[in-house]
């Protein structure tokens, strides 16, 4: 099954994004890294940019540093939901 851009989003944003940045734990350079992703996934055009974004997004040095803050606060990541991610877009 494949999802729009924005149900794509809504998942990151239930699954990563809100739990990551209300983390009591979570730090200015957390939510400051949050905010730069939801305006990137805002900008991009369909479902499509929004998995290559996904995909991309762990693979980078900036995506590397924020994965080790994340998993130091306890707050989940694109990692821990790759898997379900990848469903969504329908790919197995």
């Amino acid at each position: 099954m494949n999802f729009t851009k924005q149900e794509l989003i809504d998942f990151l944003e239930q699954n990563v994004l809100y739990p990551a940045e209300n983390n009591p734990k979570s730090d200015v350079i957390i939510k400051r890294k949050i905010r730069a992703t939801r305006m990137r996934l805002n900008k991009l055009k369909d479902a499509s940019k929004v998995e290559e974004f996904f995909w991309h997004a762990m693979a980078t040095d900036n995506g590397i540093d924020t994965y080790t803050r994340m998993t130091r606060i306890g707050a989940p990541t694109f990692e821990v939901v790759r898997l379900e991610f990848k469903r969504l877009c329908g790919r197995k």
